[in-house]
C-alpha cells in the first residue's frame, strides 16, 4: 500500500474516530435536549432536560425587558430588566439592571407563579402540556406573559 493511500485511510479512519467518539445525532426533532439520542457519547454541555417552554410571547413588547427562554434544563423563563421601572410578577420582582434573572412555573392554589430558581433546572413538569398567562407590571401597565409548557417529551 502507498503511503499516499495509507495517510488517506488514516485521515478517514481518524474522521470516523472523532464522529464516534463526539456522537452522532439520531434524533433532533426535540426542543427539550435531554430527548435527543446520540450514537455514542453525547458531545459535551450538560443540558439534560425532557420538558420545554414553546410559543413564548410578552404583550405588549418593551424595547428594554427581554423575556427568553432556556430550555437546557427542563425550561424555564430568562428575564433581564434594563427599563427604569421595576418588573412586578406576584411574588417575584425583577429591578432595573438586573439580568439573566431565572424564574420557573409553579402551580399555587390552582394558579401559575413564577418563582425564582438557582441555575437554570425547571422543577415543574406537566402531565399534559400546559398554556400558561402570566399577568405582570411594568412601570404600572399591563404585560402578559404567555408561554407552553410542556409534558416530558420523552
Amino acid at each position: 500500500m502507498s503511503s499516499r493511500r495509507r495517510a488517506y485511510c488514516t485521515l478517514i479512519l481518524a474522521f470516523l474516530l472523532a464522529m464516534l467518539l463526539g456522537g452522532c445525532v439520531v434524533k433532533e426533532h426535540s426542543p427539550a435536549p435531554g430527548c435527543v439520542e446520540y450514537w455514542g457519547p453525547a458531545p459535551m454541555g450538560g443540558c439534560l432536560g425532557t420538558t420545554a417552554i414553546l410559543d413564548l410571547k410578552v404583550e405588549p413588547e418593551h424595547a428594554c425587558l427581554e423575556i427568553t427562554v432556556n430550555n437546557c434544563n427542563g425550561g424555564i423563563l430568562e428575564v433581564s430588566n434594563s427599563c427604569a421601572e421595576i418588573l412586578f410578577l406576584r411574588q417575584v420582582t425583577v429591578h432595573p439592571s438586573e439580568r439573566n434573572v431565572g424564574l420557573d412555573v409553579e402551580k399555587q392554589n390552582g394558579e401559575y407563579v413564577l418563582v425564582p430558581t438557582d441555575g437554570n433546572f425547571s422543577d415543574y413538569v406537566p402531565v399534559e402540556d400546559e398554556l400558561i398567562e402570566i399577568a405582570a407590571l411594568l412601570g404600572g401597565k399591563e404585560v402578559r406573559i404567555s408561554f407552553v409548557k410542556t409534558k416530558e417529551l420523552c
